[in-house]
């Protein structure tokens, strides 16, 4: 499955799995409380497969859509670095991205999320805990 396309629903949790949801929002809002110039959202209902970072309104944005927040072979750890990645867009710095020059590259985006993003968030041991196994999930999604 590349990023971006839309989740089949035999891989996606239900809307209401509260249980998991609450995990899910719980982990955004620690991203969101320790890199409070960024606004981030998720869009449950979406299918699609993806995360992104982006600028609307002038205001640095990070949206983890309904296909990757509800796929079962994602753990928190996955949901963990896919929001560490998306805001290592914003914070990273060079190199930049070739197509989007407000943000840093998809290289720099995952440097930032194994080395600074994680363990701002949870520590040290925990942090790169998820930079690995989050990331190997992250991917693996992506390659379905």
């Amino acid at each position: 499955m590349i990023l971006g396309s839309v989740t089949p629903k035999r891989h996606l949790r239900s809307l209401q799995d509260l249980r998991h949801r609450t995990r899910i929002e719980r982990i955004v809002g620690r991203f969101a409380a320790r890199f409070p110039a960024i606004w981030f959202d998720i869009l449950w209902t979406s299918p699609t497969c993806n995360a992104q970072a982006f600028v609307l309104d002038g205001r640095q944005r990070v949206r983890l859509y309904g296909g990757l927040a509800r796929h079962r072979r994602l753990s928190i750890a996955g949901i963990a670095w896919v929001m560490a990645h998306e805001a290592g867009h914003h914070l990273g710095g060079p190199p930049l991205h070739p197509h989007y020059f407000w943000l840093s590259s998809e290289e720099r985006a995952d440097e930032w999320a194994a080395t600074r993003g994680l363990q701002a968030v949870f520590g040290r041991s925990l942090g790169r805990r998820y930079a690995t196994v989050g990331r190997r999930e992250a991917m693996k999604v992506a390659d379905l």
